[in-house]
């Protein structure tokens, strides 16, 4: 179509809004992800986005935030709401001091109705930085402050929501009206901000209460008191002012004594547990985690032996298929479950197994000639995507049973409302990692990786409260480390790919954070899972 230079997208919405089953709320100009006030000034490629997109739904929760914040300055100017992390389908939030009551949450749901009727729009304005910084400043909203000061481009987009504006690096929907579906509820110290999740845009999703992975998100949230940061400004004036050093090591102490806890556990668990299972999504660290919770058994004096799920795959010839026609490795179908339990049955008896190995190349299982047998005082390690489901092992009694989830749960957010999300900072590591030493192009990392996503959700989230101890794999500091081995490899995709947009999306997130050598980064760290130099040998 021909339009005249400067028009803003959202003008011709309609005429192609009979193509998507849901409302329009982004595009994406030559694979770029804009906002529909975005103004086209030359020839290009644009694409529009629904609700029922990864991206669209981001932006609709982002877009919460936004009017969640515009409601709390209305009627509660004096609350500060930092949205702390992700819960299953919503973010917990939480007052910066001070309580939230059922009263208040009822006040606020029923303003950010009254916004959502009056449709206002989110206006994007780019803005000199150093004049952002003064007015944020001067409305004592520090977190931008120190997020804006480290950034080094000249401008920055602002967004502006009736008197109320903000910072977001990545764009908004265009107004206040397509914000229907939403909820609000009390959670511990603060509130769940429920939201759609992209597949059923119309509808808000339903919450477990993730109890365990909770606390665990507040443990780690004390852990950043200790370490005084609290977002990427924070972590940058820490990096320029050469504490980093001082931040690594303590990061990497928090971790040794948590797998020592660990440890202590098993070693101290009266049932006498055998069979340790670790199981977390992609580029959680769950093979470095095992290899340190060894060590720490070890000083327990207990023997640890390692078991590889992948070798107790089926025949290549009876692996379930994909939609697509990719086989699936991640469906515990793919998983001999009787081969597995007769192993591990005999194995605590104290009797003699030969493992198998799996054979990628032929599809097939082959004899390893590795023959392991446990004394009285071994344990097995176990680590798979599987280990927390009961159906992985349901010839092994549950007192012999010791699960851990491993996960890369983020607690440093980018400023108190924009998050840096656990799976973003699984994704960057599994780039970083498959680029240098899987021989994966960062374009088919994130091909693979909407894939990757549903077969976590499939298998790995539902089982994950079942763990008896989780571990958070994240380092305060490792996105620093990250952004120097990930955006040279983002940046290399062309704008014609699609991914261009996610790979763009990605590089914006690092450019908040100093980059950092691996230098000060000790060679037992889990983040050498990722960039190298680990003295482990995987």
């Amino acid at each position: 179509m021909e339009i005249q230079s400067g028009t803003p997208l959202i003008r011709f919405v309609d005429k192609y809004q009979h193509n998507h089953a849901h409302p329009i709320v982004l595009a994406t100009v030559d694979n770029r992800l804009v906002d529909l006030w975005y103004e086209p000034v030359r020839d290009c490629r644009i694409q529009f986005i629904d609700l029922g997109s990864v991206p669209g739904i981001k932006a609709y929760r982002r877009s919460l935030v936004f009017l969640l914040l515009r409601a709390f300055k209305e009627l509660y100017p004096d609350i500060s709401i930092i949205v702390a992390h992700s819960l299953g389908r919503a973010f917990f939030c939480q007052p910066d001091g001070g309580l939230i009551t059922e009263e208040m949450l009822k006040k606020i749901r029923e303003r950010m109705k009254e916004l959502v009727e009056k449709n206002e729009p989110f206006v994007r304005r780019k803005m000199n930085r150093e004049d952002a910084i003064r007015e944020f400043r001067a409305e004592g909203r520090e977190d931008k402050v120190r997020l804006l000061t480290w950034l080094r481009q000249k401008n920055v987009h602002i967004y502006s929501f009736g008197e109320l504006k903000d910072y977001f690096f990545v764009p908004l929907v265009s107004g206040s009206g397509i914000l229907v579906h939403f909820s609000l509820e009390r959670f511990k110290t603060g509130f769940l901000l429920r939201f759609p999740r992209h597949s059923t845009p119309r509808k808000v999703a339903k919450v477990a209460k993730y109890r365990k992975l909770f606390e665990i998100f507040q443990e780690y949230e004390k852990w950043g008191k200790i370490l005084e940061i609290n977002d990427a400004g924070h972590l940058n004036e820490a990096v320029s002012s050469g504490q980093i050093t001082d931040i690594i090591k303590i990061s990497e102490a928090l971790h040794e004594k948590k797998i020592a806890y660990i440890a202590d556990r098993i070693a101290l668990r009266k049932s006498g547990a055998r069979l340790i299972l670790i199981a977390g999504p992609s580029s959680s660290g769950k093979t470095t985690f095992s290899k340190r919770l060894s060590i720490q058994l070890r000083v327990n004096m207990i023997t640890p032996h390692t078991i590889e799920m992948d070798d107790y795959f089926v025949p290549r010839t009876m692996t379930l298929r994909l939609p697509d026609g990719n086989l699936d490795y991640e469906s515990i179908r793919a998983i001999d479950i009787n081969l597995f339990n007769k192993h591990i049955r005999r194995l605590l008896k104290g009797e003699e197994v030969e493992l198998p190995k799996y054979d990628f190349s032929r599809g097939q299982r082959l004899r390893s000639g590795r023959i392991v047998k446990l004394n009285p005082n071994d344990v097995l390690i176990v680590e798979g995507i599987h280990g927390l489901n009961e159906e992985l092992t349901p010839g092994i009694p549950k007192n012999l049973k010791f699960k851990i989830y491993v996960s890369a749960l983020t607690h440093l957010n980018i400023d108190n409302h924009n998050r840096f999300s656990t799976t973003d900072n699984r994704l960057i590591r599994r780039i970083v990692r498959d680029s240098h030493f899987r021989s994966y192009t960062v374009l088919e990392t994130l091909r693979r990786w909407p894939l990757v996503r549903e077969g976590e959700d499939r298998w790995i989230f539902p089982y994950q409260e079942e763990a008896d101890v989780m571990f958070n794999s994240s380092l305060v500091y490792e996105q620093s480390v990250l952004k120097g081995f990930a955006q040279p490899v983002l940046g290399k995709i062309p704008w014609t790919e699609p991914e261009f947009a996610e790979a763009h999306r990605l590089m914006d997130l690092l450019s908040c954070f100093m980059e950092v050598s691996t230098a000060e980064v000790p060679n037992t760290s889990i983040l050498r899972e990722f960039v190298g130099g680990s003295s482990f040998r995987y």
